[in-house]
C-alpha cells in the first residue's frame, strides 16, 4: 500500500489500523501523487504491456496501477494476459475488487498477500511495479528480493521511493502551531529512502545488476491544485494529521498550512511548499 505517515512509529497491526482508515480516502489525496508518478513510470519509462504480459501490481492499494493498465490496453487496443493485483491490508483490496467488478476487469486478479512472502513462483513476471510500498515493508531487502525473484529473465521491475514530500513538511508545521502539546506526523522510513543509494542498493542486493537499475526523479504538483481549492481535504482525507484534535482545531490545519506554504514560497503562492519529488526505479533482470 502506498504513502502514509502515522504517529506511531511502527509497522504490523497499527499499520493496517490506518490504512483501513485510510482506504475509503485515499484516492482524494495521497492517491493523487503516487497515482501521477506511477502513470508516468508506465507510460513512458517502460514499454506497453503486450497481450502475452503477465504483470504484478505489488502493494496495490486501492489499484490506480492496474487501473491504469486498464486504460493503456483501451488506448493501444491491447490487454495484459493477466494483472495480479496484491496488497498486505484487506480493505484496500476490498475497494480495487469493488473497482473490477464495476469494470469487469476479467484479466486482473486480487489477492491479501504479504510482498515479502510472495508464493508465487521464479521468473513470473514480465513486469512488477511496486509503487510507493517497499519501505513499508518491516525487511524492504526480503521484499526487494521478492521482486526479483518473481520477476522473468529479460523482465522489468518498477520501485518508487519519495525523495521530497514538501506538503508533508507544511503539515508538521501546521500542526505545531494548532496543537503544540501533540506529537506530529512522523515516517521513520523518510530519512534513510529520501536518499537515492537506499533505493539503489536495496535492488541490486536483491540480484539486478547495478547497470541494468536506472533511476530518474520526478516532480508532481498532482495535489497543489486541490489542495488549493479545498483547503480542508487534508483533514478530511488525512485522519492522521488531526488525531486528537477538537472539530475547531481541524477547521484550522489547511489555512496555516496555506500560511506555513506561503511563507515559504512567496513568489510560487505556496507550491514550493506543497509539491513532491519521486524516485522511479527501472531495473531489468
Amino acid at each position: 500500500m502506498a504513502q502514509h505517515d502515522t504517529k506511531v512509529h511502527d509497522s504490523g497491526p497499527s499499520t493496517n489500523a490506518h490504512f483501513d482508515q485510510l482506504s475509503n480516502k485515499y484516492e482524494d489525496f495521497i492517491g493523487l501523487v503516487t497515482g501521477a508518478i506511477g502513470r508516468y513510470a508506465l507510460d513512458s519509462l517502460i514499454s506497453a504491456p503486450t497481450q502475452d504480459s503477465v504483470i504484478h501490481d505489488n502493494a496495490c492499494g486501492t489499484g490506480l496501477i492496474t487501473e491504469h493498465f486498464q486504460h493503456i490496453a483501451v488506448k493501444t487496443g491491447t490487454s495484459a494476459k493477466k494483472i495480479h493485483a496484491t496488497d498486505f491490508v484487506e480493505s484496500v483490496t476490498q475497494v480495487l475488487q469493488r473497482k473490477a467488478d464495476q469494470s469487469d476487469w476479467k484479466n486482473v486478479e486480487i489477492s491479501v498477500m504479504d510482498s515479502q512472502e510472495l508464493p508465487f513462483p521464479d521468473n513470473h513476471f514480465d513486469l512488477s511495479i511496486t509503487n510507493f510500498g517497499i519501505f513499508f515493508l518491516p525487511d524492504p531487502q526480503k521484499g526487494a528480493d521478492h521482486i526479483y525473484r518473481t520477476t522473468k529473465p529479460g523482465g522489468t521491475a518498477v520501485v518508487t521511493t519519495w525523495k521530497e514530500r514538501r506538503i508533508m513538511n507544511t503539515i508538521i508545521e501546521a500542526q505545531r502551531t494548532i496543537r503544540p502539546d501533540l506529537p506530529t506526523l512522523g515516517s521513520p522510513w523518510a530519512e534513510l529512502w529520501s536518499k537515492e543509494e537506499t533505493l539503489r542498493n536495496v535492488l541490486v542486493h536483491a540480484g539486478f545488476k547495478p547497470e541494468n537499475v536506472e533511476i530518474v526523479e520526478r516532480r508532481t504538483d498532482a495535489v497543489v491544485e486541490t489542495f488549493l481549492r479545498d483547503l480542508d481535504i487534508v483533514t478530511r482525507s488525512y485522519p492522521a494529521a488531526t488525531e486528537g484534535w477538537t472539530e475547531d482545531e481541524k477547521s484550522r490545519l489547511g489555512k496555516e498550512m496555506l500560511r506555513v506554504a506561503k511563507e515559504r514560497d512567496p513568489e510560487g503562492g505556496g507550491v514550493g511548499g506543497l509539491y513532491f519529488v519521486a524516485f522511479i526505479a527501472v531495473a531489468r533482470k
